[in-house]
This record gives C-alpha cells, sequence and structure tokens, in this order.
C-alpha cells in the first residue's frame, strides 16, 4: 500500500479541507487567486488553480478546470496580475522529483508533464527518469480571466535561452508600483543557485538585465520582494545560496539577519543597503510570507531557520510564538511585533499570502515537516491583531466605520444618562447612607443598663470570632459546591410505540484500488420486514479523500443517512416502524482479507461530525452544532491518525457481520450557569450520543442468492428505548445550607449561653407589624393624628386604650363649656380665644371641683393602668421600650424647635398649658405652674390660632429657642394652701435652667420641683 504521511493538521481556523503548500496567490477585485503548489492528496495533481472571495469562506474555496496540457504543473511559481490586459501571469517555479516532496510514494506514481510545450508528446514521467536540461529558459505563462485559458509564453528576443532568465524557484517577482513592469529576483533551479536580477515589460513581453546591489553580491534563495508606493522594492530574509538542487536541502544554510533591508529604487535604478531598529528584531528566516500593506506597511509571517533537513525548526516552534509575526514600518524603518494570539497560524512556511483589503492579510496553507496545513487565518495590520474565524471578520471597512461610530454616539448618549442617574441617586441617598451608618453603629454598640464596659467588649470579641468561624465554614463550602464533581442520573424513556431512530453509519472500504480491482463496492440495504432503505446511502468517497486516511489508500465510503420517519419497532409490531433491524450487503470485486478492510463507525443522526466537516449536504436539513470548541479539532485529528474511537470497528468486508446500538440523550449542565451550583432548576444543554459494538464471524459466509455479497451487516436496536444521562452536582447549595444552618445554630446558642439573648423584638417581623403597633407608634414620635377614639390619654396610642371596664363617659365635652374652642377631641385642654383686652380675666380651661374632676383623674388613672399592661404585655422587662420613648420624645421636640425658631411669624399658639388660673393684679413677673402634655401639644398647635398677647408669644419664643420641652407631667402639694397644683415650665420661671427635666424615657431620673413660689392651684 502507498504510505501518506504528509496529513493536514486539522485543528486549524477556516479549514479548507484542502491541504496544499508552495502555491502563490493574489486579489484581483475581491477575488483571491491561487495557483500551484503541492496538493497533499492523492493523486498529488499540482495542476490546481483555486479561487475564493476575499471573506476568506473556506467553503467557497473553488477549484477552477484548465488544460492539463497549457497549464504550468508547478510549484513555487510567482503569481501576479496585470490589469491592464485582465490576466494572470505565473513566473517559474518547480517540477521536482518525488525525494524533493517529503513524501513517501511508490516508484510506480505517475507525475503529470512538466514540459512547457503544449505539444509534448509525453503526457507522464517516471519518477526515475526525470531530466531537465541544465540551461531551461524559463516557463512563464499567461492566465485569461475571462476566457479562464493559460498561454504559455516566450521572450520576444531572437535567442531565448540566452538573452533570457533562466529556469527557478525559490525565487521572488514582482509587479512595480505603476502597474507596468516585474522585477525578477533570485532563487535556484536545478543545476545551482541563479545570481541576477530582471525586469519584465508586460505590453512588450521583454526582459532587460539589471545590475545586482554589487560584484560581490551572492546569489539570494527563499527571500521576499515587496514593492512600496514610492517605487522601493524591499528585499527581506532568505539565505545565500549553495549547492544544487540534490545539495541544498541537506546543507546548513547561512541566513540573513532581518536587521537590515536590501533596497532597490525602481526609478533611480540604485541600490541601498537600509538598516532596521525596533525594540525585538525578529529571528532571521527563509520561505517565509510577506506582503506589503496600502499604507506601505510591511507584514512577515512564518518560515524556518537554516539547518539541514529534516533537522530544520520552524519560527515560533521553539517557545516563542511571538516570533511568528513581525510588521515592519517603512516609514521609520522600524519593526513591530504584535503580541501572540490563539489565532495565529502554527509555524509553517511555503504558506500563501495575499493582502485581501487595505489592511488585512490572509496567510494560509504551509507545510511543516510532513503535515501539510489547511486552514486560513487573517492578521489586521492597523490593529496588530489575529483575528477569529467569525463571519463579521472581514466586513467592509466602511462598514466597520459606520458600526463604530454609531457605537460610540449610543455609548456616548447612555453614559451621560447613568451619570446624571448617578448623581441624583448619591443625592437622593446621602441622607439615607448616613443614617444608615449610624443605625450600625447603635446596633453593634449596644450596652444594657448598668453594665460594665468589658461584658460589652467581650461580647463584640465573641461575635467577630464567631463571626470569622463562620464565615470560614460559609468559604469552605462555597469551594467544595464550585468544585463539586459531576455525577451522572441514568434512566431510560420509551414513547408509546416503543420505537427508536436509526443511526447514521459511515461504511469505508479500504483496499480496492485500480490496480487490484475492477468493481468499486457498494451497499444494498433493507429491514427484516422487507422496507428497503438502499436509497438513504450516501456516497461520500470524494468528500473524505482530503481528510479521511487510513495510510493512503483509495477509500470507498458510504454514509447511511436515514430520515427522522424511518424507525425501528419491536418485533411483533410490524405497522408502526419500518422494521426491527437493518440488513446491509456490499458487493463487489473480492480480495484477500490481508488486503482489504471495512472501516464502520456509527454516529447519532441528530450530531454526525461527517456532515459539517467534509461538506456533506443534509437531505433533511436537521440541525448541527458542535458541543465544543475543541469537538472539531478532535474529530479531525482522530480521522487523520485513524484512530479508534469507541463507535469505530475494523470488519472483515468478506464475512458476515453483527452490530447492535443504543442511542443516548445527554443533558449535561452549564458548568458556569448559577443554578447549577444551586441545585434547584438545573440548566441543561442536550447532547446526541450512541453506544455500539460489532463483532465480525471467523468463515466465509456463503448466500442463497445471486449474485452472491461480499459480506453482510445486521444491525440491531439494544433496546427499543432511549437513554438518558442526566447531569447533576454532586454537592450543590441546597446541600450546604443544612450544614451552615447547622453550624449557625450551634453558633448562637454558644453566644446565647455566654453572654444571654437579647430581644429586641420578642414577637417576630410578623407578629410585630401584624398585631404589635405599640412600637411603630413610638419610633414615629407618639404621632397623635392617627388617634381618632383617645381622649385624656397621657400617651397616644395607634390602638385606643380600651375602656370597657371604665364607668366614665370621657367622650362629652366638660359641662361647663357652653362654648366649647375648635379643638381635637383627643385634647384635654385648651386655650380659648383671647386679646389683650381680656387676658387678665380670661382663662384657658374653667377649674372644675368636686366630682367632674375626680372622674377625669380617675379616667386618666386607668389609662395609665392599661397603658403599663400594653408595654408589659407586648415586651420584656428592657430598657428598650424606654430608648425609644426617649427617641420619639426628641423627636417632638425637634419638631417644635424648628416650629419655633425658623424665623417665620408666629402663626402657631403657645403650648398648651393644663390649666391657667386668672392672672393676680401683681408685679410679679413669673407665670403660673401648670402641667404641661407635651405629647399633643404639636399636633394642637395645628388646630389653633394663637390669641396671646405679643409678650407672652415672644417670651414663649425666648423659652424653646433655649432648651426642648419636657414630655413630663407631675404635680405637687402646695405646703401653703393644701391643695393640689400642675406645673408647667416657663421662660421666666428661675428653676428652669437649675433642675434637670424628668423624663418618661429615664424613670431613674429625679424630679425636682421649682422652688419658686407655685401660683395659683387648679382645684
Amino acid at each position: 500500500m502507498n504510505d501518506l504521511l504528509s496529513n493536514p493538521a486539522g485543528q486549524e481556523l477556516r479549514s479548507t479541507d484542502r491541504p496544499m503548500y508552495g502555491m502563490a496567490s493574489t486579489n484581483v477585485n475581491d477575488t483571491i487567486y491561487m495557483y500551484g503548489g503541492f496538493y497533499g492528496v492523492s493523486p498529488w495533481n499540482m495542476e490546481a488553480l483555486w479561487t475564493m472571495p476575499s471573506t476568506v469562506e473556506p467553503k467557497y474555496l473553488t477549484q477552477v478546470k484548465t488544460d492539463p496540457t497549457a497549464s504550468p504543473v508547478l510549484i513555487y511559481t510567482q503569481l501576479l496580475y496585470y490589469p491592464r490586459n485582465d490576466c494572470l501571469y505565473a513566473f517559474g517555479g518547480h517540477h521536482p522529483p518525488i525525494a524533493d516532496r517529503g513524501i513517501e510514494m511508490n516508484s510506480n506514481l505517475t507525475l503529470p508533464n512538466n514540459n512547457n510545450n503544449s505539444s509534448s508528446s509525453n503526457s507522464a514521467t517516471n519518477t526515475t527518469s526525470i531530466s531537465t536540461p541544465a540551461l531551461e529558459p524559463l516557463r512563464y505563462y499567461r492566465y485569461d480571466i475571462s476566457l479562464k485559458t493559460w498561454t504559455p509564453l516566450k521572450p520576444a528576443l531572437p535567442n531565448n535561452n540566452t538573452n533570457g532568465p533562466l529556469e527557478r524557484y525559490w525565487h521572488t517577482a514582482t509587479i512595480d508600483a505603476n502597474a507596468t513592469s516585474a522585477y525578477l529576483f533570485g532563487g535556484m533551479n536545478i543545476t545551482g543557485s541563479v545570481n541576477d536580477f530582471w525586469r519584465y515589460a508586460f505590453e512588450s513581453n521583454t526582459w532587460h538585465p539589471l545590475t545586482l546591489p554589487s560584484d560581490s553580491w551572492q546569489a539570494r534563495c527563499g527571500h521576499s520582494s515587496n514593492m512600496l508606493s514610492n517605487g522601493m522594492l524591499v528585499i527581506l530574509g532568505g539565505y545565500h545560496c549553495v549547492g544544487n538542487y540534490t545539495t541544498n536541502p541537506v546543507m546548513p544554510k547561512v541566513l540573513v539577519p532581518l536587521d537590515h533591508a536590501t533596497v532597490y529604487n525602481t526609478m533611480s535604478q540604485a541600490w541601498t543597503n537600509q538598516s532596521l531598529a525596533g525594540l525585538v528584531v525578529p529571528e532571521p528566516r527563509a520561505y517565509h510570507s510577506a506582503i506589503t500593506t496600502k499604507d506601505d506597511r510591511l507584514m512577515i509571517c512564518g518560515g524556518q531557520d537554516g539547518a539541514a533537513q529534516p533537522f530544520q525548526t520552524y519560527i515560533s516552534a521553539g517557545g516563542d510564538p511571538s516570533a511568528m509575526t513581525a510588521v515592519l514600518d517603512t516609514t521609520h524603518w522600524e519593526w513591530l511585533v504584535p503580541t501572540p494570539s490563539p489565532y495565529q497560524p502554527f509555524p509553517r512556511s511555503f504558506a500563501s499570502a495575499v493582502l485581501v483589503n487595505d489592511t488585512k492579510v490572509m496567510i494560509g496553507f504551509g507545510i511543516n515537516y510532513h503535515t501539510i496545513y489547511d486552514g486560513m487565518y487573517v492578521f489586521d495590520v492597523a490593529d496588530g491583531k489575529w483575528l477569529p474565524a467569525s463571519p463579521n471578520a472581514l466586513r467592509p471597512m466602511a462598514g466597520q466605520i459606520a458600526f463604530i461610530a454609531g457605537m460610540a454616539v449610543m455609548g456616548s448618549f447612555v453614559g451621560a444618562i447613568l451619570l446624571v442617574g448617578l448623581c441624583l441617586v448619591v443625592k437622593k441617598l446621602q441622607r439615607r447612607v448616613v443614617d444608615f451608618a449610624k443605625k450600625v453603629k447603635n446596633d453593634i454598640w449596644n450596652p444594657r443598663a448598668g453594665e460594665p464596659m468589658w461584658a460589652e467588649m467581650s461580647r463584640l470579641l465573641f461575635r467577630i470570632m464567631f463571626l470569622a468561624v463562620f464565615l470560614t465554614v460559609v468559604s469552605v463550602l462555597i469551594l467544595q459546591v464550585r468544585n463539586s464533581p459531576i455525577i451522572d442520573q441514568k434512566y431510560y424513556v420509551h414513547n408509546n410505540d416503543y420505537t427508536v431512530d436509526v443511526p447514521d453509519i459511515r461504511f469505508c472500504f479500504d483496499g480496492w484500488t485500480s490496480d487490484n480491482s475492477v468493481t468499486s463496492p457498494y451497499i444494498q440495504c433493507a429491514t427484516d420486514f422487507g422496507d428497503s432503505c438502499s436509497q438513504y446511502l450516501i456516497d461520500i468517497s470524494k468528500n473524505v479523500e482530503t481528510g479521511l486516511n487510513y495510510y493512503g489508500t483509495t477509500l470507498h465510503c458510504y454514509l447511511f443517512r436515514a430520515p427522522p420517519s424511518f424507525r425501528l419497532g419491536r418485533t411483533n409490531d410490524r405497522i408502526i416502524s419500518n422494521g426491527s433491524y437493518l440488513k446491509f450487503y456490499y458487493y463487489g470485486d473480492r480480495l484477500p482479507s490481508t488486503a482489504s478492510h471495512l472501516h464502520l463507525v456509527f454516529y447519532n443522526k441528530y450530531h454526525d461530525p461527517n456532515l459539517p466537516v467534509y461538506h456533506i449536504d443534509d437531505p433533511y436539513d436537521l440541525p448541527f452544532s458542535w458541543y465544543s470548541d475543541s469537538e472539531d479539532a478532535q474529530f479531525q485529528s482522530a480521522e487523520e491518525e485513524n484512530l479508534r474511537t469507541e463507535n469505530s470497528f475494523d470488519l472483515n468486508p468478506n464475512v458476515g457481520s453483527t452490530s447492535s446500538f443504543a442511542t443516548i440523550e445527554r443533558e449535561e449542565i452549564k458548568s458556569t450557569n448559577f443554578w447549577n451550583y444551586v441545585g434547584i432548576a438545573s440548566v441543561h444543554k442536550r447532547a446526541f450520543e450512541i453506544e455500539s459494538k460489532a463483532v465480525s464471524e471467523t468463515v466465509t459466509t456463503i448466500y442463497a442468492t445471486e449474485p452472491q455479497p461480499l459480506g453482510s451487516l445486521h444491525v440491531f436496536p439494544a433496546n427499543y428505548e432511549v437513554t438518558v444521562l442526566r447531569e447533576q452536582r454532586a454537592f450543590t447549595v441546597v446541600n450546604a445550607m443544612g450544614i451552615i444552618g447547622g453550624i449557625f445554630g450551634l453558633i448562637v446558642g454558644l453566644q446565647a449561653c455566654l453572654f444571654g439573648y437579647r430581644p429586641r423584638s420578642p414577637m417576630g417581623l410578623i407578629h410585630r407589624w401584624g398585631m404589635g403597633q405599640m412600637r411603630w407608634s413610638i419610633s414615629q414620635g407618639l404621632l397623635a393624628s392617627r388617634i381618632e377614639s383617645i381622649h385624656h390619654s397621657p400617651v397616644p396610642l395607634v390602638n385606643p386604650v380600651h375602656r370597657r371596664f371604665s364607668h366614665f363617659d370621657t367622650k362629652q365635652p366638660p359641662p361647663h363649656l357652653s362654648h366649647p374652642p375648635p379643638m381635637h377631641e383627643d385634647d384635654d385642654t385648651y386655650f380659648p380665644p383671647t386679646n389683650t383686652a381680656t387676658t387678665t380675666t380670661a382663662t384657658a380651661v374653667t377649674t372644675t371641683t368636686g366630682e367632674n374632676e375626680e372622674t377625669r383623674r380617675l379616667t386618666r388613672m386607668e389609662e395609665r393602668l392599661q397603658l403599663m399592661e400594653l408595654l408589659f404585655k407586648s415586651y420584656y422587662i428592657n430598657d428598650e421600650v424606654f430608648q425609644s420613648l426617649d427617641k420619639a420624645i426628641k423627636k417632638e421636640e425637634v419638631k417644635k424647635l424648628a416650629t419655633y425658631d425658623d424665623g417665620s411669624p408666629n402663626t402657631s399658639p403657645p403650648p398648651p398649658l393644663l390649666a391657667q388660673p386668672p392672672t393676680p393684679p401683681s408685679n410679679d413677673s413669673s407665670l403660673s405652674n401648670t402641667a404641661t402634655n407635651v405629647s399633643n401639644s404639636h399636633h394642637r398647635h395645628r388646630h389653633h390660632k394663637s390669641s396671646s398677647t405679643s409678650s407672652t408669644s415672644n417670651n414663649l419664643k425666648r423659652h424653646f429657642s433655649k432648651r426642648w420641652l419636657s414630655a413630663f407631667r407631675g404635680t405637687t402639694n402646695d405646703t401653703t394652701t393644701g391643695s393640689t397644683t400642675m406645673w408647667s415650665l416657663d421662660a421666666s420661671s428661675p428653676t428652669s435652667e437649675s433642675h434637670p427635666l424628668p423624663s418618661l424615657a429615664n424613670p431613674t431620673r429625679d424630679f425636682v420641683p421649682p422652688t419658686s413660689s407655685p401660683s395659683p392651684t387648679m382645684p
């Protein structure tokens, strides 16, 4: 058998499934033309002209059919486009013997004719008898794009052999800036190096010799030459040609460093040696690719060092991927090395390079030792990076500019909106953030009344320590969830008919060649019910010949692909299915079992990689997608290296074989999805797999029909159900919650044992907000506006105090008030309308005695007792309720201060006094002391107009500007009169600043009555 060792890589971007190297490329009106080169597929035809759009879409790579007797059969040729006659010109090249190809082939392989004369009588040349004239003139050809024909050319000179350039390869041909001439430089032919320099005129078809850089100039091979827009021809790299065709590959080569460039000025016809600078100077190289962009930047890629074959090393293969590519800025003659990328080519030489638009370069194909590549890569010189294989990578520049401009405008608009919104949010939440910080501070440091500081410090230290332990446990559990392994949950699913899909089966017959057989193998298919399935067999021999290779043998391959409606069922159900198993019979020339093989592979119908890899049209248009980014490369590598996967079998085609299959649906979890770590509502993606087995008989099978088949294959379903493998994380957040809850309970219990449990809301949130509205009322500052049915209650509540045990009707106004003032029904005191004329005779409240006053006092006493019952019913004995009362009272005092000190006219009444006796005609400036119901004062201010005198209002305003109002209501006995007096503070009282104010919020504060002589008391 023939063994082909140069296989395509299979992991390349934009894979064309056509491995080639040594071809020449050019771009003509957004169409890439690639010509010549070595096509690494049997029968190794080098007469190839390929076209592809400049979008670099592999599926549009098309071979152009040409006349094999007129077209050049060469590798290492140079291809130029002459726009004036719309033709391609191919200069030079080589038709080497077999040994130069790096390919092991048998001696009886024939190659196409290498003569440049289309009338040559030899159509093939044996590999052992190739002979080339020592002084053969240069072979160059013209291809008419419109007519699609090649024409061999000869120089318009009397003596072609002496007045024109000689045949060569590893040379360069470059068209000038005006597209009128081409420059041919350097190279080697079969006899040795060619040290000359020529200019070719397209219109006259004439060659003109040019001077070399110096008299001592040594021949150059494997270099690159590029023309700039100013007419400068830049020659880079390569090596000094030594030896001849036979000795050159195995001799070490002296490479030309890239710290300088040899430049030829086509205008002045002068040579210069241009020094090149840069932070990093690229490695010297030969057989590399080079392209000049529209802005005169020169990009080089790939190549190899000067070691003798087979010990050469390819650029960037030594562990430094950044050495692959370099860009020369010809304005400053400075090298720039782009950042390496996973999208750059593998190390290679003899690759094809072409400019696909103003700034993008396509690098494709090439060879690395015995591996021929079939992929294409795109480098953006303007951005200095390799582009991924995306459909939009090569969009027109105008579209990209418009897209970028649109995105910039949209980004500016969105950014402005976000900035304004952020400013508004910060301004709105500034006060809330400050309040939140204060609340956090109060929650952290909140000792009990009478508790020493060391106890609170100990409690905080233990809380921090327990918190650290808890967070450590949580972190460990989170890492355990993150690194949890994936396990399979296996179960079976069947439909009502118990039918299953048939698999895709690929048959490849190996060993049937034109030398040992006449009839190629073919297959007939049927089911055990007699239904024919031969119409579902697709001949894919031409598709797989470039990628699927079993050591060089010609393969005859068929793909069995039935529609989804074709199903197998149980034997006793002959109506609902097409059969219970498949029967394949293959026919052809019988070969010995040692010289023939059947390669069998099973695939799931809904995931058959043969379709996208080998460009096979799916007759049923079933959706297909790769399950991972590496699956495509892995499949192609396994195909090329003949790896035997779990569903691949090598069978004897001369005997009967039996196989079974089971369709599998795997529900793969997305490892990066959050819900898959939670353990609830996991997100899965479905993957279709198959499991199969096959075995061949040991003896030749005899069949009772004619013609006799070579062999057969029966394919049975392992069962008539679908196996479902559902992936699940072994340890999830749901599992971790139980552990976290247990640790938290232990920590809280230990904390409670050490420092006791401090219930701030013993009833819980639901009970607190659903029934315990007292706390809400207190925290809101004892809002009396929400109270509709409380009368004379010392502390207004949201829920009214129940009076079902009271015998007094407190809802009626006092009997002595014939004209009750406009006051709220909840107020127990009021200010009647007064003026300056009647101030001395009018009183705020008529003094009552006897049974009516006693009734009012008993009512208030009952309400206070009920209030205390509610407090003890709703809260434990804790200072929290008193702290809340203190905060609420201070909130009311702040509101009152804001009301009286805001600088506005005094439209609010003075603080209401419980009782105000008539003013005696004396010079005593002190007002009578009365008790003040502070909790309801602000509410009354909203309902009354002030009728006090100007002096009284000013005194009250000065009083409230000096200190906060007290919420304390108290009584004292007058030792002089023996009556009870209700006291209230006044700005003129001499004792208002010498004694602390009592407060309900702090019951331990002692109340010290004023020392001044009291006013007349209320009876």
